[in-house]
């Protein structure tokens, strides 16, 4: 059984860790890439942040989190790569960093929060779902170069 984590944002020693799990969600993308955008989110975006799941100090899941706000739905909070290692899924991290959110964005004023999961990622939907997500719309995707790269 998985003790509960510790949550927390994540320092710049934690970066490592973080990248390693990234890889996770994002196989087609070289660590030196996902290094290369973790980093330049945290420089560029002051409103962008990464909330850390602890289990006995060790990084077990996490979730890039930032505020903003749309015509639609005013103030939001934005979930970007929530990401729980292997050997940890379907033990409540993924529900543990959820909840920590929601009460980030309730702290925050956001009006709702959104996110978004790869169509085959199966597993993820119903989390998502259990945790009182519900599918609204599409994100449409237009490349305009290699986002692998």
């Amino acid at each position: 059984m998985t003790p509960a984590p510790e949550i927390r944002p994540l320092s710049p020693a934690d970066t490592t860790a973080a990248v390693a799990l990234l890889e996770f969600l994002n196989p087609e993308c070289t660590a030196t890439v996902l290094l290369e955008r973790y980093e330049t989110m945290l420089r560029e975006h002051s409103h962008y942040q990464v909330i850390g799941a602890f289990v006995n100090t060790r990084l077990v899941g996490l979730a890039g989190v930032w505020t903003a706000t749309k015509i639609w739905c005013g103030r939001y909070l934005e979930i970007d790569n929530l990401v729980v290692h292997p050997d940890h899924r379907s033990s409540g991290i993924g529900a543990v960093l959820i909840g920590h959110i929601g009460d980030l964005a309730k702290r925050q004023g956001c009006h709702c929060m959104t996110l978004d999961a790869y169509v085959a990622n199966h597993a993820s939907h119903r989390l998502y779902h259990r945790q009182g997500f519900e599918i609204w719309g599409f994100h449409f995707v237009r490349p305009t170069g290699d986002i692998h790269a």
